[in-house]
């Protein structure tokens, strides 16, 4: 992944990052207003994106919700930047798809080492070819689309990782605490709750009672016998 929307009001911030990245070798992109940032990310100007969330015309949790929507950015790798302290907004980015979030005031050697782990996880999960059907579920992993019934049934990017891990692991008990290590890449205890509205969504879209909760332990996936 090289090219990178940088949407972020802060001129000052933006220009020291937009400079450090370039160094590394990314193309960026920089975008002071949301309308323009989305925009060109949904016309293919960027395989990422660095989002702050606070911006003068379009917030950036109204863009992630939006290019999560669609299935043509649905899995552009999202990076938020955040001058907000609360716990309920990094929730709420991670619930709508956001891969990683970095504080204000951050270290941009951080934010470009944050960059380059989040396109790795996004690289493996493009060139894994892998494919599940147990006749009720069926996933393409690579085109990142879930059947159910054959119907299809549009999931949220956090949402198909979840479920894709619990399938890869099916009739095995996944820790609350392993699903956040694994799927958003964190093991603060106080953000296990956002882990616990993920199973709740995806019971309700595909309307299947797969998905068992094993009280005290964590989630299991039981395929049809």
């Amino acid at each position: 992944m090289k090219k990178i929307a940088l949407i972020e009001d802060d001129n000052d911030i933006a220009f020291t990052v937009r400079l450090n990245l370039e160094r590394e070798g990314y193309t960026v992109s920089h975008f002071s207003r949301g309308q323009d940032g989305l925009t060109a990310v949904q016309r293919g100007a960027a395989d990422f994106v660095i989002l702050d969330l606070n911006l003068p015309d379009l917030d950036g949790l109204t863009i992630c919700r939006e290019l999560r929507r669609d299935p043509a950015t649905a899995s552009i790798p999202i990076l938020m930047l955040t001058a907000r302290g609360s716990e309920r907004d990094r929730i709420t980015g991670l619930e709508l798809g956001a891969d990683d979030y970095l504080s204000k005031p951050f270290s941009v050697r951080e934010l470009i080492a944050r960059v380059a782990a989040v396109s790795r996880r996004a690289r493996v999960a493009a060139d894994d070819p892998s494919t599940y059907d147990d006749g009720e579920i069926r996933i393409d992993v690579k085109a990142f689309r879930v059947y159910r019934y054959g119907q299809e049934t549009r999931l949220a990017k956090k949402e198909f990782e979840l479920l894709w891990l619990l399938i890869r692991n099916r009739g095995s008990v996944i820790s609350r605490d392993r699903i956040l290590s694994e799927v958003w890449h964190m093991s603060d205890e106080i953000e296990t709750r956002t882990v616990d509205a993920h199973i709740r969504n995806l019971r309700k879209k595909l309307g299947s009672e797969r998905i068992s909760t094993v009280v005290g332990f964590g989630y299991r996936y039981d395929p049809p016998s």
